[in-house]
C-alpha cells in the first residue's frame, strides 16, 4: 500500500507547503496531493492557495515525489484550461503527476460557499455526474490531439489546437462518496479517491468485484488528529486499499512524518 500527504491549502503559507512536501520526499512518502478551492472560508480559514502554483513550486524543490491534485472542482475551470495547467506541471515533474477530478460541492454544504458567493450554478446531483464524464471525456480528448468534442455540458470545444506537449495524459483519479460517482470513475477513469466515512468499507467491498486490474482504490483520512498513526495504516492495510493519502496541515513537526517508519509498509 502507497501512503501519501495530502497538504491542506487553507491559511497556508506556499514556502511552508514546499517544505513540508521535501520533508515527505525524505521520509518516503509516495506523492503529495493538493485541494482546490479558492476560498478558505469553506473551512473557517483567512485564506487558500491555487494547487497548481503549490504543486508547481513542489515540483521545483523536489526530484521523486508524486504530485497531484485532490481534487481540481470541475465547476472551477473548463478542461481547456484544466489540461494547460496540469500539461506545465508535468513538464516540470514528468511521469509524476497524478490529476483527481470531482464533481464539485453539494448545493447548501459548507464547501458550495466559495461558488454560491460568485454565483456558480452546481446543479443537480444527475447534472454534475453528467458533468464530470463529460469533463473526463474532454480532457482525454485534448489530450488525444482531438479537434473538437462535442457536450450538453458546456466543457466541449471545437477547433481546438496546440495545447498539450508530448506527453501522455496522467492517470486521472475520480474523488467520490456516493456510489453512482464511484460507478461513473469505474467506468471512465482510472482510479477513485475515498473519504473515511462509515460507508468506505462497503464501498471498498463492492469496487473489488467489479473494478479493471489497473484501477486504483485510495482513501483520504485526516492526519491531524489523535487516532493512532499505525492503528489508522493497519486498518486501510486491512481494506485491501492501494493508496492511503493523510491529510495534513502546517506548520506540523515533521518528526511526525519519520515516526512512521514507511519502509515497514512497501508499496505491493
Amino acid at each position: 500500500m502507497l501512503i501519501d500527504l495530502a497538504i491542506n491549502p487553507f491559511g497556508a503559507d506556499v514556502d511552508a507547503m514546499v517544505d513540508l512536501a521535501v520533508a515527505a520526499e525524505d521520509a518516503g512518502f509516495s506523492a503529495v496531493w493538493v485541494a482546490d478551492h479558492f476560498s478558505g472560508s469553506v473551512v473557517g480559514r483567512p485564506w487558500s492557495r491555487d494547487p497548481f502554483v503549490c504543486l508547481a513550486a513542489i515540483a521545483t524543490k523536489t526530484s521523486t515525489i508524486d504530485l497531484g491534485l485532490l481534487v481540481a472542482n470541475m465547476q472551477n475551470r473548463h478542461p481547456a484550461q484544466l489540461v494547460s495547467a496540469v500539461d506545465s506541471l508535468v513538464s516540470l515533474a514528468p511521469g509524476r503527476v497524478h490529476l483527481g477530478i470531482g464533481s464539485g460541492a453539494v448545493p447548501g454544504s459548507r464547501f458550495a460557499v466559495e461558488h454560491e458567493a460568485i454565483g456558480t450554478d452546481l446543479g443537480t446531483p444527475d447534472h454534475r455526474r453528467t458533468m464530470l464524464r463529460e469533463t473526463i471525456g474532454s480532457v482525454r480528448a485534448i489530450w488525444a490531439g482531438e479537434a473538437t468534442y462535442r457536450s450538453e455540458t458546456g466543457v466541449g470545444f471545437a477547433g481546438l489546437d496546440g495545447m498539450v506537449g508530448r506527453t501522455p495524459c496522467p492517470p486521472i483519479i475520480v474523488g467520490a462518496s456516493a456510489w453512482p460517482t464511484i460507478e461513473l470513475a469505474l467506468a471512465v477513469a482510472d482510479g477513485v479517491n475515498l473519504r473515511r466515512t462509515p460507508q468506505a468499507r462497503e464501498h471498498i467491498e463492492r469496487i473489488g468485484s467489479a473494478r479493471p486490474s489497473s484501477f486504483e482504490v485510495s482513501v483520504l483520512d485526516g492526519f491531524d488528529d489523535a487516532v493512532d498513526d499505525r492503528s489508522r495504516i493497519d486498518e486501510a492495510i486491512e481494506m485491501g486499499i492501494d493508496r492511503l493519502v493523510l491529510g495534513i496541515s502546517v506548520p506540523h513537526d515533521v518528526t511526525r512524518l519519520d515516526a512512521l517508519d514507511l519502509a515497514a509498509f512497501p508499496p505491493r
